[in-house]
Protein backbone atom coordinates (compact mmCIF):
# COMPACT_ATOMS: atom_id res chain seq x y z
CA UNK A 1 0.00 0.00 0.00
CA UNK A 2 1.35 3.21 -0.90
CA UNK A 3 1.55 6.13 1.71
CA UNK A 4 -0.82 8.11 0.08
CA UNK A 5 -3.11 5.41 -0.07
CA UNK A 6 -2.48 4.80 3.98
CA UNK A 7 -2.65 8.45 5.32
CA UNK A 8 -5.81 8.85 3.13
CA UNK A 9 -7.61 5.97 4.44
CA UNK A 10 -6.08 6.65 7.50
CA UNK A 11 -7.33 10.18 7.67
CA UNK A 12 -10.75 11.36 8.78
CA UNK A 13 -14.03 12.16 7.44
CA UNK A 14 -15.41 15.40 7.43
CA UNK A 15 -18.73 13.67 7.79
CA UNK A 16 -20.13 14.89 11.84
CA UNK A 17 -19.33 12.09 14.28
CA UNK A 18 -22.86 9.99 15.07
CA UNK A 19 -23.28 7.77 18.62
CA UNK A 20 -23.29 4.47 17.43
CA UNK A 21 -23.90 1.22 19.99
CA UNK A 22 -21.00 -1.92 19.70
CA UNK A 23 -20.89 -4.95 20.99
CA UNK A 24 -17.41 -7.07 21.55
CA UNK A 25 -18.34 -10.23 23.02
CA UNK A 26 -15.83 -13.08 23.96
CA UNK A 27 -13.73 -14.69 21.84
CA UNK A 28 -13.87 -11.72 18.99
CA UNK A 29 -11.02 -12.31 16.75
CA UNK A 30 -8.91 -8.85 16.24
CA UNK A 31 -10.07 -9.10 12.22
CA UNK A 32 -14.00 -9.48 13.47
CA UNK A 33 -13.55 -6.45 15.68
CA UNK A 34 -12.39 -4.61 12.76
CA UNK A 35 -14.81 -5.76 10.03
CA UNK A 36 -17.62 -4.78 12.97
CA UNK A 37 -16.29 -1.29 13.57
CA UNK A 38 -15.76 -0.83 10.01
CA UNK A 39 -19.28 -2.32 9.33
CA UNK A 40 -20.44 0.83 12.20
CA UNK A 41 -18.69 2.90 10.53
CA UNK A 42 -16.17 3.83 13.38
CA UNK A 43 -12.92 3.38 11.52
CA UNK A 44 -13.11 4.30 7.62
CA UNK A 45 -10.95 0.34 7.17
CA UNK A 46 -10.78 -2.65 9.12
CA UNK A 47 -7.45 -3.51 7.44
CA UNK A 48 -5.75 -0.80 8.61
CA UNK A 49 -6.98 -1.47 12.17
CA UNK A 50 -5.70 -4.82 11.90
CA UNK A 51 -2.26 -4.13 11.11
CA UNK A 52 -2.13 -0.71 13.85
CA UNK A 53 -3.56 -3.69 16.54
CA UNK A 54 -1.08 -6.34 15.64
CA UNK A 55 2.11 -3.56 15.68
CA UNK A 56 0.85 -2.36 19.15
CA UNK A 57 0.39 -5.99 20.43
CA UNK A 58 -3.12 -5.58 21.80
CA UNK A 59 -4.90 -7.55 19.21
CA UNK A 60 -5.59 -9.73 22.90
CA UNK A 61 -5.96 -7.39 25.21
CA UNK A 62 -9.44 -5.93 24.11
CA UNK A 63 -12.55 -6.07 26.89
CA UNK A 64 -15.83 -7.37 25.85
CA UNK A 65 -18.89 -5.47 26.67
CA UNK A 66 -21.11 -2.71 25.22
CA UNK A 67 -19.30 0.39 24.41
CA UNK A 68 -20.75 3.80 22.60
CA UNK A 69 -18.61 4.79 20.18
CA UNK A 70 -18.41 7.86 17.40
CA UNK A 71 -18.65 7.29 14.18
CA UNK A 72 -15.53 8.49 11.85
CA UNK A 73 -12.93 8.19 15.20
CA UNK A 74 -9.26 8.25 15.42
CA UNK A 75 -7.71 4.49 15.14
CA UNK A 76 -5.47 5.05 17.92
CA UNK A 77 -8.51 6.17 20.07
CA UNK A 78 -10.84 3.65 19.66
CA UNK A 79 -8.03 1.07 19.98
CA UNK A 80 -7.50 2.78 23.54
CA UNK A 81 -11.16 2.68 24.83
CA UNK A 82 -10.85 -1.09 23.64
CA UNK A 83 -8.30 -2.15 25.55
CA UNK A 84 -9.10 0.41 28.79
CA UNK A 85 -12.93 -1.90 28.46
CA UNK A 86 -16.69 -0.50 28.58
CA UNK A 87 -17.37 2.10 31.16
CA UNK A 88 -18.66 0.13 34.37
CA UNK A 89 -22.65 0.57 35.22
CA UNK A 90 -23.72 0.40 38.03
CA UNK A 91 -26.32 0.94 40.73
CA UNK A 92 -26.34 1.61 43.94
CA UNK A 93 -28.91 -0.55 46.29
CA UNK A 94 -29.51 0.48 50.04
CA UNK A 95 -30.77 -2.44 52.15
CA UNK A 96 -32.74 -1.08 55.92
CA UNK A 97 -31.50 -2.52 58.79
CA UNK A 98 -33.91 -4.81 59.97
CA UNK A 99 -35.49 -5.65 56.93
CA UNK A 100 -36.63 -9.01 55.80
CA UNK A 101 -35.83 -11.85 53.16
CA UNK A 102 -38.99 -11.00 51.11
CA UNK A 103 -38.15 -6.82 51.39
CA UNK A 104 -34.65 -7.41 49.91
CA UNK A 105 -35.66 -9.78 47.20
CA UNK A 106 -38.02 -6.87 46.22
CA UNK A 107 -35.73 -4.03 46.24
CA UNK A 108 -32.87 -5.98 44.50
CA UNK A 109 -35.34 -6.79 41.73
CA UNK A 110 -36.75 -3.23 41.63
CA UNK A 111 -33.53 -2.00 41.07
CA UNK A 112 -31.33 -4.61 39.23
CA UNK A 113 -31.38 -7.03 36.49
CA UNK A 114 -31.72 -10.13 39.22
CA UNK A 115 -34.57 -12.00 39.06
CA UNK A 116 -36.22 -12.02 42.17
CA UNK A 117 -37.30 -15.35 42.26
CA UNK A 118 -33.77 -16.75 41.70
CA UNK A 119 -32.37 -14.75 44.56
CA UNK A 120 -34.93 -16.39 46.93
CA UNK A 121 -34.10 -19.48 45.55
CA UNK A 122 -30.15 -18.81 47.02
CA UNK A 123 -31.41 -16.96 50.09
CA UNK A 124 -34.18 -19.81 51.07
CA UNK A 125 -32.46 -22.98 49.99
CA UNK A 126 -28.96 -22.31 49.45
CA UNK A 127 -26.48 -23.38 46.48
CA UNK A 128 -23.44 -24.22 45.39
CA UNK A 129 -20.80 -21.70 45.10
CA UNK A 130 -22.14 -20.01 48.38
CA UNK A 131 -19.84 -21.32 50.96
CA UNK A 132 -18.34 -18.83 54.23
CA UNK A 133 -16.93 -20.33 57.64
CA UNK A 134 -19.35 -18.41 59.57
CA UNK A 135 -22.08 -20.77 58.12
CA UNK A 136 -20.73 -23.86 59.23
CA UNK A 137 -20.97 -25.45 62.72
CA UNK A 138 -23.24 -22.28 63.48
CA UNK A 139 -25.83 -24.37 64.85
CA UNK A 140 -28.34 -23.50 62.14
CA UNK A 141 -31.00 -26.03 61.37
CA UNK A 142 -31.57 -24.70 57.83
CA UNK A 143 -29.84 -23.42 54.72
CA UNK A 144 -31.90 -20.27 54.78
CA UNK A 145 -29.67 -16.77 55.01
CA UNK A 146 -31.97 -14.65 56.74
CA UNK A 147 -30.49 -13.04 59.31
CA UNK A 148 -26.97 -13.38 57.41
CA UNK A 149 -27.76 -10.46 54.12
CA UNK A 150 -25.78 -7.53 55.90
CA UNK A 151 -27.63 -4.39 55.76
CA UNK A 152 -25.89 -1.93 53.84
CA UNK A 153 -25.71 0.20 50.36
CA UNK A 154 -24.45 -1.75 47.49
CA UNK A 155 -22.46 -1.03 44.79
CA UNK A 156 -24.49 -3.65 42.43
CA UNK A 157 -22.73 -3.46 38.80
CA UNK A 158 -25.06 -4.44 35.45
CA UNK A 159 -25.21 -7.85 34.93
CA UNK A 160 -24.43 -8.69 38.39
CA UNK A 161 -25.79 -12.20 38.56
CA UNK A 162 -28.20 -13.42 41.91
CA UNK A 163 -25.14 -15.26 43.31
CA UNK A 164 -22.86 -12.35 43.16
CA UNK A 165 -25.39 -10.32 45.01
CA UNK A 166 -25.92 -12.70 47.91
CA UNK A 167 -22.20 -13.61 47.51
CA UNK A 168 -21.57 -9.71 48.07
CA UNK A 169 -24.02 -9.72 51.08
CA UNK A 170 -22.12 -12.86 52.96
CA UNK A 171 -18.89 -10.93 52.72
CA UNK A 172 -19.73 -7.78 54.18
CA UNK A 173 -21.31 -9.68 56.60
CA UNK A 174 -18.22 -11.61 57.64
CA UNK A 175 -15.94 -8.07 57.29
CA UNK A 176 -18.47 -6.27 59.88
CA UNK A 177 -18.81 -8.98 62.42
CA UNK A 178 -15.12 -10.41 62.52
CA UNK A 179 -14.59 -8.09 65.21
CA UNK A 180 -17.57 -9.04 67.77
CA UNK A 181 -16.97 -11.12 70.51
CA UNK A 182 -18.51 -14.26 69.10
CA UNK A 183 -16.51 -16.36 72.04
CA UNK A 184 -19.17 -14.72 74.38
CA UNK A 185 -21.44 -17.39 73.05
CA UNK A 186 -20.11 -20.04 75.19
CA UNK A 187 -20.64 -17.92 78.13
CA UNK A 188 -24.38 -17.29 76.95
CA UNK A 189 -24.89 -20.74 76.40
CA UNK A 190 -25.74 -19.87 72.56
CA UNK A 191 -24.86 -20.81 69.33
CA UNK A 192 -23.82 -18.26 66.88
CA UNK A 193 -27.23 -18.91 64.93
CA UNK A 194 -29.08 -18.25 68.39
CA UNK A 195 -27.44 -14.92 68.98
CA UNK A 196 -28.22 -14.05 65.19
CA UNK A 197 -32.18 -14.43 65.91
CA UNK A 198 -31.84 -12.92 69.51
CA UNK A 199 -30.68 -9.91 67.52
CA UNK A 200 -32.92 -9.91 64.73
CA UNK A 201 -35.75 -9.75 67.18
CA UNK A 202 -33.63 -6.64 69.64
CA UNK A 203 -33.61 -4.66 65.76
CA UNK A 204 -37.67 -5.20 65.35
CA UNK A 205 -38.04 -4.44 68.89
CA UNK A 206 -36.17 -1.16 69.37
CA UNK A 207 -34.32 1.47 67.41
CA UNK A 208 -32.68 3.07 69.82
CA UNK A 209 -29.07 2.04 69.85
CA UNK A 210 -28.59 2.82 73.72
CA UNK A 211 -31.21 0.60 74.71
CA UNK A 212 -30.72 -2.54 72.63
CA UNK A 213 -28.25 -4.59 75.55
CA UNK A 214 -31.05 -3.79 78.09
CA UNK A 215 -33.70 -5.09 75.30
CA UNK A 216 -31.71 -8.50 75.09
CA UNK A 217 -31.67 -8.72 79.06
CA UNK A 218 -35.48 -8.79 78.80
CA UNK A 219 -35.06 -11.80 76.47
CA UNK A 220 -32.21 -13.73 78.34
CA UNK A 221 -34.05 -13.22 81.33
CA UNK A 222 -37.39 -14.59 79.77
CA UNK A 223 -35.26 -17.39 78.24
CA UNK A 224 -34.17 -18.25 81.59
CA UNK A 225 -37.23 -18.94 82.99
CA UNK A 226 -39.21 -20.42 80.15
CA UNK A 227 -41.17 -17.47 80.10
CA UNK A 228 -42.89 -16.96 76.67
CA UNK A 229 -41.06 -13.66 74.20
CA UNK A 230 -44.14 -12.34 73.44
CA UNK A 231 -42.64 -10.33 70.85
CA UNK A 232 -45.72 -9.06 68.51
CA UNK A 233 -42.36 -8.77 65.16
CA UNK A 234 -42.50 -12.59 65.61
CA UNK A 235 -46.08 -12.38 64.76
CA UNK A 236 -45.64 -10.48 62.06
CA UNK A 237 -42.79 -12.47 60.60
CA UNK A 238 -45.65 -15.69 60.72
CA UNK A 239 -48.14 -13.85 58.76
CA UNK A 240 -48.84 -13.42 54.94
CA UNK A 241 -48.51 -10.04 54.81
CA UNK A 242 -47.21 -7.00 57.49
CA UNK A 243 -49.82 -5.42 59.48
CA UNK A 244 -50.47 -1.92 61.02
CA UNK A 245 -52.00 -3.26 63.81
CA UNK A 246 -52.47 -6.67 65.11
CA UNK A 247 -55.19 -8.60 66.43
CA UNK A 248 -56.29 -10.77 69.35
CA UNK A 249 -56.92 -13.31 66.17
CA UNK A 250 -53.04 -12.65 64.66
CA UNK A 251 -51.71 -13.49 67.98
CA UNK A 252 -53.25 -17.48 67.84
CA UNK A 253 -51.67 -17.83 64.27
CA UNK A 254 -50.30 -21.50 64.16
CA UNK A 255 -46.55 -20.81 63.71
CA UNK A 256 -43.18 -21.60 65.28
CA UNK A 257 -42.73 -17.90 64.72
CA UNK A 258 -45.44 -16.77 66.90
CA UNK A 259 -43.74 -15.86 70.28
CA UNK A 260 -46.96 -16.02 72.04
CA UNK A 261 -48.17 -19.48 71.62
CA UNK A 262 -44.62 -21.05 72.36
CA UNK A 263 -41.59 -20.59 74.42
CA UNK A 264 -38.45 -20.49 73.59
CA UNK A 265 -36.60 -18.67 70.68
CA UNK A 266 -38.38 -18.84 67.11
CA UNK A 267 -36.48 -21.25 64.89
CA UNK A 268 -34.88 -18.67 62.33
CA UNK A 269 -34.07 -14.96 62.57
CA UNK A 270 -37.14 -12.69 62.12
CA UNK A 271 -35.27 -10.06 59.62
CA UNK A 272 -31.62 -9.12 58.99
CA UNK A 273 -30.49 -7.42 62.04
CA UNK A 274 -27.60 -4.41 62.25
CA UNK A 275 -23.83 -4.63 64.00
CA UNK A 276 -25.47 -2.96 66.95
CA UNK A 277 -28.32 -5.70 68.06
CA UNK A 278 -25.51 -8.48 66.89
CA UNK A 279 -23.74 -6.61 69.61
CA UNK A 280 -26.38 -6.63 71.91
CA UNK A 281 -27.18 -10.28 71.57
CA UNK A 282 -23.44 -10.93 72.35
CA UNK A 283 -22.98 -8.23 75.29
CA UNK A 284 -27.10 -8.25 77.27
CA UNK A 285 -27.18 -5.65 80.24
CA UNK A 286 -27.42 -7.41 83.48
CA UNK A 287 -30.80 -6.53 84.61
CA UNK A 288 -33.31 -8.03 86.22
CA UNK A 289 -36.26 -6.80 83.50
CA UNK A 290 -38.92 -8.81 82.47
CA UNK A 291 -41.37 -6.36 80.18
CA UNK A 292 -41.05 -2.87 78.33
CA UNK A 293 -43.33 -0.54 76.62
CA UNK A 294 -43.01 2.64 74.65
CA UNK A 295 -42.44 5.32 76.82
CA UNK A 296 -45.31 8.09 76.77
CA UNK A 297 -43.14 10.83 75.59
CA UNK A 298 -43.12 8.99 72.12
CA UNK A 299 -39.84 9.66 72.04
CA UNK A 300 -39.32 5.68 70.85
CA UNK A 301 -37.70 4.65 73.71
CA UNK A 302 -38.70 1.93 76.45
CA UNK A 303 -39.65 2.27 80.11
CA UNK A 304 -38.54 -1.49 81.41
CA UNK A 305 -39.52 -3.17 84.27
CA UNK A 306 -39.93 -6.22 86.94
CA UNK A 307 -42.94 -6.97 87.75
CA UNK A 308 -46.04 -7.30 85.31
CA UNK A 309 -47.86 -4.70 87.35
CA UNK A 310 -45.22 -2.03 86.98
CA UNK A 311 -45.65 -3.03 83.65
CA UNK A 312 -49.45 -2.38 83.44
CA UNK A 313 -49.08 0.89 84.89
CA UNK A 314 -46.02 1.93 82.92
CA UNK A 315 -48.44 0.96 79.91
CA UNK A 316 -51.57 2.74 80.82
CA UNK A 317 -49.21 5.69 81.32
CA UNK A 318 -48.10 5.49 77.53
CA UNK A 319 -52.03 4.79 76.17
CA UNK A 320 -52.91 7.79 78.20
CA UNK A 321 -50.28 10.12 76.81
CA UNK A 322 -51.21 8.37 73.10
CA UNK A 323 -54.89 9.42 74.05
CA UNK A 324 -53.95 12.82 74.63
CA UNK A 325 -51.51 13.35 72.17
CA UNK A 326 -54.67 12.33 69.01
CA UNK A 327 -56.80 14.80 70.85
CA UNK A 328 -54.36 17.46 70.32
CA UNK A 329 -54.01 16.46 66.70
CA UNK A 330 -57.63 16.79 66.53
CA UNK A 331 -57.51 20.03 67.53
CA UNK A 332 -54.84 21.29 65.77
CA UNK A 333 -56.67 20.11 62.57
CA UNK A 334 -59.75 21.70 63.76
CA UNK A 335 -57.91 24.93 64.12
CA UNK A 336 -56.26 24.72 60.97
CA UNK A 337 -59.76 24.30 58.71
CA UNK A 338 -61.52 26.74 60.88
CA UNK A 339 -58.56 29.42 59.72
CA UNK A 340 -58.70 28.15 55.78
CA UNK A 341 -62.18 28.84 55.96
CA UNK A 342 -62.02 31.98 57.04
CA UNK A 343 -59.44 32.72 54.54
CA UNK A 344 -61.90 31.49 51.86
CA UNK A 345 -64.66 33.90 53.00
CA UNK A 346 -65.22 37.05 50.83
CA UNK A 347 -64.50 40.65 52.91
CA UNK A 348 -68.18 41.65 54.60
CA UNK A 349 -68.32 45.39 53.08
CA UNK A 350 -71.07 46.46 53.80
CA UNK A 351 -70.31 48.84 56.48
CA UNK A 352 -67.31 49.96 53.95
CA UNK A 353 -67.70 53.43 52.81
CA UNK A 354 -68.28 54.04 48.88
CA UNK A 355 -65.65 56.09 46.82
Amino acid sequence: MSLYAWNTLNSKSDEPQQDVKVTITNGMTGTEIGNLLQNKKVIKNALIFRVMIRKQGVESDFKPGEYTLKTNTDYDQVIKVLTEGPPVRYVDVTIPEGWTIKQISERIAAHTGINREEYLQLVTAGQTGIDYPFLKDNGAPTKNLEGYLYPQTYRVEKDTTAEEMVNMQLGEFQKQTANLNWDAVNALDRTPYQILIIASLIERETRVDSEKPIVASVIYNRLKINMRLQIDATVQYALPEWKEQLTYDDLKVESPYNTYKYAGLPPGPICNPSYSSIEAALNPTTTKYLYYVLDKDNSGRHVFTNSYNEFLNAKAQYQAGQREQKLLQKQDEYQQDYQQQQMQQPADTTDLPLN
